[in-house]
């Protein structure tokens, strides 16, 4: 075989594994902004709350799973379809990380962790300063026993803040919503803010976050941090 047929089967491989892997989409404003009207109505809409919900449960598993791989523990994406949960430990290899390759011991799936993060890459799945809030609800959501304890708990998730700047470790420093809701970061901040379920802490954690990336923008320009 030619090394020029190799690449190109080796691409198709890639290409193949690729497809396997298949990340849980953020929620449209749109079924929020329903949800929280049907509530608000006295009216909850039990069948959206557990679409938005259950929405929310993968993608927030999702981002754990981001945050494992980025630990060196890849989650095979092809045993979890076959109702199978398997673990590809990240191997340490020599020169570039993105050229290891990743293994599964039990179906045999296979991809360089290069691809793998591409996978992920500016697709806000970044656990950052937020992976307890996403374990939290991962827990939490399956358990709530009533449509009510379900609507509480995505509020509560939604309305939750990054805590990940070294300097200010106390204060939030990016929104949850960012990484579960579609829009850009103003659009989301401006979309919850509309919303309204009795989270009394989103406009003290939002104006902490806005002082936040002031101090940090000011620190830049000063030099004290790159």
């Amino acid at each position: 075989m030619s090394d020029e047929s190799q690449l190109i089967m080796d691409k198709q491989h890639v290409m193949c594994s690729q497809d396997e892997i298949v990340w849980e989409k953020r929620v449209p404003m749109w079924k929020l902004r329903r949800l929280y009207e049907s509530d608000a109505q006295g009216r909850l809409d039990e069948d959206l709350l557990d679409e938005v919900g259950f929405t929310l449960l993968e993608r927030c598993r999702d981002i754990l799973k981001v945050d494992s791989a980025k630990h060196g523990q890849v989650q095979c994406p092809r045993c979890e379809r076959n109702g199978q949960i398997t673990l590809i430990k990240r191997p340490t290899i020599r020169g570039d990380l993105r050229d290891a390759v990743l293994t599964c011991p039990v179906c045999g799936w296979q991809i360089t962790w290069g691809d793998y993060h591409l996978s992920f890459k500016r697709k806000q799945l970044n656990p950052g300063g937020a992976a307890d809030i996403f374990a939290t609800f991962v827990q939490a959501f399956p358990k709530a026993s009533t449509p009510q304890a379900r609507m509480a708990a995505i509020d509560r998730l939604i309305h939750e803040f990054h805590y990940s700047n070294r300097f200010l470790p106390d204060l939030p420093t990016r929104p949850v919503g960012a990484n579960l809701i579609e829009g850009n970061l103003e659009d989301v901040i401006a979309f919850l803010d509309e919303l309204t379920f009795g989270n009394g802490s989103w406009k003290e954690n939002l104006a902490n976050f806005r002082t936040v990336n002031e101090r940090v923008r000011e620190w830049k320009r000063q030099g004290k941090i790159l």
